[in-house]
């Protein structure tokens, strides 16, 4: 672009200005929006590639409206990745919640009835799932490793997930003996 295209422009933005401005502010429902975003705009003018060819602006208004709407496009994006407020209160709650003592021992049940479950399996077994749920291998790499089918993988894992399930599902003993916790808080 020509530096007589950057000037043409900066002008047609200025002097359209608030045209432009009740466009984008009907298109996004807000003035102050708008606003920021032709104010974005002005700046993006100053990054444009001075080395295009003015040919390719065949109508500057146009031109300008697009690059407006590309600026309001990636705020729009920026913002979506922030939290709210209220997402951000929710978040402390549950922090607040998982410190509660009772909840922490109550996990730590949980884990050491996972990690018995999990040692109780046969050792090709044991190996199948923790290749495959813990590592993330696939299974095909696991059946090479171990020198098996891919159906033998997939049935060694279904009975692993299988016996974890029954083990986890019990309820634990009513006199409060060390069985294990309910499965739905795992």
């Amino acid at each position: 672009m020509t530096e007589t295209i950057l000037t043409m422009l900066r002008r047609l933005l200025v002097d359209d200005y608030y045209g432009l401005k009740q466009r984008l502010a009907r298109r996004f429902g807000s003035a102050d929006f708008a606003s920021e975003v032709l104010h974005e705009a002005w700046m993006r003018l100053d990054r444009i590639d001075a080395n295009a060819s003015s040919a390719a602006v065949h109508n500057p208004k146009a031109y300008l409206y697009r690059i407006a709407l590309n600026v309001a496009t990636d705020r729009q994006r920026a913002d979506k990745s922030w939290l709210s407020k209220i997402e951000i209160e929710a978040l402390y709650r549950r922090a607040q919640d998982d410190l509660d003592p009772a909840r922490i021992v109550e996990a730590r049940l949980e884990l050491d009835a996972l990690a018995n479950a999990i040692n109780e399996l046969p050792p090709r077994r044991r190996a199948v799932f923790i290749a495959a749920r813990l590592e993330h291998l696939p299974y095909k790499v696991i059946a090479e490793r171990h020198g098996i089918t891919l159906r033998v993988v997939d049935r060694e894992l279904k009975a692993a997930l299988d016996h974890l399930s029954e083990v986890l599902n019990k309820n634990p003993p009513a006199g409060g003996g060390t069985g294990a916790p309910e499965a739905s808080k795992i």
